[in-house]
This record gives C-alpha cells, sequence and structure tokens, in this order.
C-alpha cells in the first residue's frame, strides 16, 4: 500500500477525512496526522510518505508552502490540497508547486475517490519505471538511525571500486541530493565523499600490505583513476604515501579519519 500523510490544522477534519476516506479501498494507508505544515514536513522526513494530503491555511506554514519545500526536498512526494475556499490565486500556486489535486471542503466522497485513485495510478506506473531503469537500493538497516545511511554505506561497500557521486546514490534511494547530503552528514559526522575515501583508503593499505600490487594499480582497483589523487589522499588520511606505508609494513602511520 502508499503511504499519506495528513495535515489539517483542525483535529476534526483529520479525524473525518482519515475514518470516513475509503483508503484501503484504493491502495493507501494513513501513516499520520499533522497539525501544520512544519509539523507535516517533520514527519515526512521521518516516515518517507508516498502522498501528503494538506489544508492550504495552517499556522506556521501554510499548505502551499509546504508543496514547495516538498517540491524542493522531495519531489517524488504527491501533494494534493483541501481548502473550503474555492480561490483561483490557490489553484494557481497549487499548479505552480506541482500539485495533483485540489479538493474542496466539505470534501465529496466521490471526488476524493477519484482524485486518489489517480494519484494511485501515478504511483504506480513511476514504480514501474523505476524498477526497469534504474535498481532501487534495499539492504538491512542494521540498526542505524537512517535507513537511507545505511543503505548508502552497503552500497558504498559493494561498489566503491566503481565510480560513484553522491547524487547517483540518492537518485537510487529514490531522494533529493541535497536532503541526503544533509542527513549523511548528521549520521556520520562525515561528508560523503570523505567517508567514500576513507573506505577506498583502507581498502588500499590491505592490498598493499597483504598484496603484490603495484601501487597504481592498487590505486585504480579501489576506485581512483587519477594516480596522483589517490596519492594526495591517501597521505592527507594516513600521513604517509602508500610506497611508505607498505615499506613500514603498516607501522608508520596513523589513520586519520574525516569528522
Amino acid at each position: 500500500m502508499f503511504k499519506v500523510l495528513i495535515a489539517d490544522d483542525e483535529a476534526f477534519i483529520c479525524e473525518r477525512v482519515v475514518n470516513n476516506m475509503p483508503w484501503k479501498e484504493i491502495g493507501f494507508e494513513v501513516a499520520g496526522c499533522a497539525s501544520d505544515g512544519e509539523l507535516a514536513l517533520q514527519m515526512a522526513r521521518e516516515s518517507h510518505p508516498d502522498v501528503i494530503l494538506t489544508d492550504i491555511l495552517m499556522p506556521n506554514m501554510t499548505g502551499l508552502e509546504l508543496a514547495q519545500c516538498l517540491k524542493s526536498e522531495f519531489p517524488h512526494i504527491k501533494v494534493a490540497l483541501m481548502s473550503a475556499y474555492d480561490d483561483f490565486q490557490y489553484a494557481k500556486e497549487a499548479i505552480r508547486f506541482g500539485v495533483k489535486g485540489y479538493l474542496l471542503k466539505p470534501i465529496i466522497r466521490d471526488e476524493f475517490i477519484e482524485l486518489f485513485q489517480g494519484v494511485a495510478n501515478d504511483l504506480k506506473q513511476e514504480a514501474g519505471r523505476s524498477s526497469s531503469s534504474v535498481n532501487p537500493l534495499a539492504v538491512k538497516t542494521n540498526g542505524d538511525r537512517n535507513a537511507y545511511v545505511a543503505v548508502a554505506k552497503q552500497y558504498i561497500a559493494e561498489n566503491y571500486t566503481e565510480r560513484i557521486k553522491l547524487e547517483d546514490v540518492a537518485e537510487r534511494l529514490h531522494v533529493n541530493s541535497n536532503y541526503f547530503s544533509t542527513v549523511f552528514k548528521r549520521e556520520t559526522g562525515k561528508n560523503f565523499i570523505d567517508y567514500l575515501n576513507e573506505v577506498r583508503i583502507k581498502e588500499s593499505m590491505n592490498l598493499l600490505l597483504h598484496t603484490d600490487y603495484k601501487v597504481f594499480e592498487i590505486s585504480m582497483s579501489v576506485g581512483y583513476g587519477n594516480f596522483s589523487y589517490f596519492n594526495k589522499i591517501f597521505k592527507r588520511l594516513s600521513g604517509v604515501t602508500p610506497q611508505a606505508y607498505r615499506e613500514s609494513g603498516g607501522s608508520a602511520y596513523r589513520f586519520k579519519e574525516d569528522t
């Protein structure tokens, strides 16, 4: 089922929308209710809904402001609006922010079903396109506070020999790259590229000590196409050059993990 989040500052409206609409029959489950746009945005970051149905006029952050934030941070999340006011200006703003539909209060059941059946069809079509063009990342989270970070770490561990960009990982996770970068730094204390460099350099240290590969061959095998750049990163993190590290048997260094 697809997950939907409801945002309305009137509790009784939320309750009615949750309990009186046929969510399950059209393929949705309600992930929660928010009393304003700011709380809805926070909940979206935590529960990752597929759709948000939001009132327009709310304190702290309006529904249109929420739609604008979502378009920037979570462009894959669908947004539908509800309002007691049939205002053309609201409709124009809704179009600008890519809103999927506009329901007038009190919500008519048939109009609700028509809108959300259309949203469900859009989500199914997008899921089909994603599965055929990009393999989504899916691994166990191993206790990490943020599943995106756990998946990204696993992906790096399995693909560090390849060309990896933060934007590519974010696309596979179906999240905004700026949001993913912020989450990764918050959860690991490191920028994405710094974490990737640490993984690669630690593996190169293992190869330097336990294989006879030439240094430039090791550089390429851990994902560095530029040998000079590999030397630079290796020395920055270890304090010595790759060759000096090999000749010392691994003793003449102290790994300087980026913070």
